[in-house]
C-alpha cells in the first residue's frame, strides 16, 4: 500500500465521521444503479448470533489478529454489513478501538467481502460513476494533483473535503446508505488515476490567482459565498465565477468584502510597524498576491511587549485568512511543506532557532522550487512538492541567519510599545471593524501599482529580488514618492540584515578585522590553510569557528555576499589554478556598501509627498 492510499484511507476515514459537507446537493445525478442495502424480514436470532461471533473476535483479535480473516468473522460481519446499520456502525467503533496495530481498519473491513472486495467494490463504482457523472475531472500542470470541478467549486481528489463531498452525495442517492472507508478509498484511487490519464492538464489555485492571457489577479473567497475579486490596472471588480480555478483549504476562512475607496492608513493604529519601514510592509503584501513571482520572506522582531504576535496575525488576515493564522515551527523540512501545501501563506510564530535545513527550504519556497523524497512502503517511488509561498516569521532573535535567506529577506523590528495597552479583544474588534476599507485601500493600491509598473524602471542598483523591487518603486511612485526611495530604504534594509548575520559568524568577523587592520588593498593572498593561521590573530569567539581549512572555505563561500557589501572582496581560485600547497583565495578591500541613501531617506522632508489617507508619513506636522 502507498503512502498517497494511505493517506486516502485516513482521509475517508475522517470524511465519513465529520459532519457531512452539502455542496453539490441540487445538482443533476446520473446515477442510476446505486442500490440500497437495507434488508427487510431480518432474522433476528441470526442477526444476535452473528453479533455474538463478531465480539468474541473483538476480545481476542488482539492477541489473534488471524481471526479477522476467518470465515466465521466473514460471514457474521457481512451479514451485519447488509441487516443492521445500527450493530455495524456500533461493533466497527468497538473493531478500531480494540483491533490490532498492525491491521488497518479498512483492511479489516475488506475481510468481510472477500479478497476482491465484493459489495466495497461495487459501491466503489458506484462512487467513481457518482463523480465522473457531477463533475468535471482534471490534473494541476505544475504539482499534477487530481482534482474535481462541481456546481462551480474544485476540489483536490485526495482531501477529507472531496470524501465529504461524495458520503454526502451517496447518503442522499440511496436514501441513508453509508459508504464504506474501504470504497471510498478505492474510490479516490481510482479517479486520481482518472485524471492523470483522462483529465486535461489545467492549473489551479489557493487564495491568489493570475489569468495570463488577460494579465489580471484574482483573490479568493470575498464574504460568505466565496466570492472572487479581479484585480488589474484599471480597477478591481467582485466576480461569482472567476476564469481561473481555485481550491479551498481546510484552514481557510473568507476575506470581509471590500469597500471601494478604503483607508490604508486604519492598519498602522492596529498594527506594530514603524514608519519608515511601512513602505516595505505594504509591498510586501501586494507580492504576496502576484502568484507569478517570487516572495520575499517578512521577518518580524522585536522583544516582549512589542506585539510581534497581533502584528503578525493581522498582516496575514489581509492576504491568507485562517483559522490558525499562528502556528509553531514544524519539526523537519518535510513538515513544512506539507504545512505550506495547506496554507498559502506559512506564518511561524515566536520562531526562536531555524536550522540550516529549514532556511534553505523557505530559500526554496520564497522562489517556486520542489521538494523530494522517497515515498513511504516504496523503495523506488519518490513524492515531488512544488510550492511556491509567501512566508511570515516572528520571533525575538533574528532567526534568518543564512546569507542566501537573509537575500530574499525583510527585516523589520518592532518598538515596544509604551503608554497603555488595549486588550486584545478590542484590538481584534477594531480591526474587524476597519478591515473592510484597509482591504478595500489595499486593493486600490494594487490597481495604481498595476498601472504605474510598465512605466517604472528597474532600478540598476536592484537586489536580488528584483520583482519585488520593481513593484516597490511602481507602489511607492504611485503614492507620490521620488524616484529611488523605495530601493534606498530596501537596499537598507537589506544591508542591515546582512551585518546582523555576520555578528553570528566569528569567521566573517575576523575577516573583516583583518581587512580593517591591514594598510594594503590585497589583505591577503595565500592558501585556505595558511588564512586559517592568520585569522586565529583576529578570532573573538571560539563557537562557531572552523577546524580545518574545508571548513572555513565552507564558511566564506556562505558569508562572501555579506562580506562584498562591507567592502571586503573575495577572490577563491578555481580548481584548475589549485596549487600544490592547496586551493588558494585572495582577499582585497573594495568598495564599501553605501548607508547614507537610507539615512537620507528617513531624514528627507515629509512634506506634500504622500496622498490623504495613505497613513505613512506626516503632512507639515500632522497626521494626515
Amino acid at each position: 500500500m502507498t503512502e498517497n492510499n494511505s493517506l486516502i484511507g485516513e482521509l475517508a476515514q475522517e470524511a465519513t465521521s465529520e459532519t457531512f459537507f452539502s455542496g453539490g446537493q441540487n445538482g443533476q445525478s446520473h446515477v442510476h444503479h446505486v442500490h440500497h442495502v437495507h434488508q427487510t424480514g431480518i432474522d433476528e436470532q441470526e442477526l444476535e448470533r452473528c453479533v455474538s461471533v463478531v465480539e468474541d473476535v473483538i476480545r481476542r483479535g488482539k492477541d489473534e489478529p488471524g481471526l479477522y480473516g476467518g470465515e466465521d468473522f466473514r460471514g457474521a460481519w457481512r451479514y451485519i454489513y447488509e441487516n443492521s446499520h445500527e450493530q455495524r456502525l456500533r461493533l466497527r467503533v468497538d473493531i478500531k478501538k480494540n483491533k490490532p496495530s498492525g491491521v488497518p481498519l479498512a483492511e479489516i473491513d475488506l475481510f468481510a467481502f472477500g479478497s476482491d472486495g465484493g459489495e466495497s467494490q461495487s459501491v466503489a463504482d458506484e462512487l467513481v460513476s457518482l463523480a465522473t457523472s457531477n463533475g468535471e475531472l482534471f490534473f494541476d500542470e505544475t504539482t499534477r494533483d487530481g482534482f474535481v470541478t462541481v456546481s462551480n467549486e474544485t476540489m483536490k481528489v485526495r482531501s477529507v473535503r472531496f470524501a465529504d463531498w461524495m458520503s454526502y452525495r451517496y447518503y442522499k442517492e440511496t436514501g441513508g446508505s453509508s459508504a464504506s472507508d474501504a470504497a471510498l478509498k478505492q474510490a479516490c484511487s481510482t479517479l486520481s488515476g482518472i485524471c492523470q490519464h483522462e483529465g486535461k492538464p489545467g492549473r489551479v489555485f489557493l487564495r491568489a490567482g493570475q489569468h495570463n492571457e488577460t494579465g489580471a489577479y484574482y483573490l479568493h473567497g470575498i464574504g460568505e459565498e466565496w466570492r472572487i475579486v479581479e484585480v488589474m490596472a484599471t480597477g478591481w471588480w467582485l466576480l461569482d465565477v472567476a476564469p481561473v480555478k481555485f481550491w479551498k483549504s481546510g484552514s481557510g476562512m473568507p476575506f470581509p468584502t471590500p469597500v471601494s475607496g478604503g483607508d490604508i492608513g486604519k492598519l498602522w493604529e492596529l498594527v506594530n510597524i514603524p514608519k519608515e519601514e511601512r513602505l516595505l510592509v505594504l509591498a510586501w503584501i501586494l507580492e504576496a498576491w502576484r502568484p507569478d513571482t517570487p516572495f520575499p520572506v517578512l521577518e518580524l522582531c522585536g522583544v516582549q511587549g512589542s506585539a510581534k504576535s497581533n502584528t503578525q496575525k493581522r498582516l496575514r488576515s489581509l492576504i491568507d485568512v485562517s483559522s490558525a493564522p499562528l502556528r509553531a515551527l514544524p519539526k523537519n523540512v518535510e513538515d513544512a511543506f506539507v504545512s505550506a501545501g495547506n496554507n498559502w501563506v506559512v506564518s511561524l510564530d515566536n520562531v526562536s532557532h531555524l536550522s540550516a535545513g529549514l532556511q534553505d527550504a523557505f530559500c526554496i519556497m520564497a522562489t517556486d522550487g520542489a521538494y523530494a523524497a522517497r515515498t513511504l512502503f516504496t523503495n523506488a517511488d519518490e513524492t515531488v512538492i512544488t510550492i511556491k509561498r509567501p512566508i511570515l516569521l516572528s520571533g525575538i532573535n533574528n532567526v534568518v541567519t543564512a546569507q542566501d535567506l537573509i537575500s530574499r529577506t525583510v527585516h523589520i523590528e518592532l518598538p515596544v510599545i509604551e503608554g497603555r495597552r488595549r486588550l486584545e479583544s478590542e484590538l481584534d474588534a477594531a480591526f474587524n471593524e476597519a478591515w473592510p476599507e484597509i482591504f478595500g485601500g489595499l486593493l486600490d493600491l494594487f490597481v495604481k501599482t498595476l498601472a504605474m509598473l510598465p512605466n517604472t524602471e528597474l532600478p540598476a542598483d536592484a537586489l536580488r529580488m528584483a520583482d519585488f523591487n520593481h513593484l516597490g518603486e511602481a507602489m511607492a511612485q504611485s503614492m507620490g514618492y521620488e524616484k529611488g526611495v523605495f530601493t534606498a530604504l530596501y537596499r537598507g534594509n537589506y544591508q542591515e540584515s546582512v551585518q546582523r548575520a555576520m555578528e553570528s559568524c566569528p569567521v566573517a568577523l575576523a575577516v573583516i578585522l583583518m581587512a580593517e587592520d591591514s594598510a594594503y588593498e590585497i589583505v591577503f593572498d595565500g592558501t585556505y590553510k595558511e588564512l586559517l593561521g592568520k585569522l586565529i590573530l583576529f578570532r573573538i569567539d571560539n563557537e562557531g569557528w572552523p577546524k580545518s581549512e574545508k571548513g572555513l572555505a565552507n564558511t566564506l563561500k556562505r558569508q562572501l555576499p555579506a562580506l562584498q557589501e562591507v567592502g571586503v572582496i573575495l577572490i577563491p581560485e578555481t580548481g584548475a589554478k589549485k596549487s600544490k600547497k592547496g586551493r588558494r583565495i585572495v582577499i582585497r578591500k573594495g568598495e564599501r556598501g553605501e548607508h547614507s541613501e537610507l539615512e537620507n531617506v528617513r531624514n528627507a522632508p515629509e512634506k506634500n509627498i504622500s496622498p490623504v489617507g495613505s497613513g505613512l508619513i506626516e503632512h507639515d506636522g500632522e497626521p494626515f
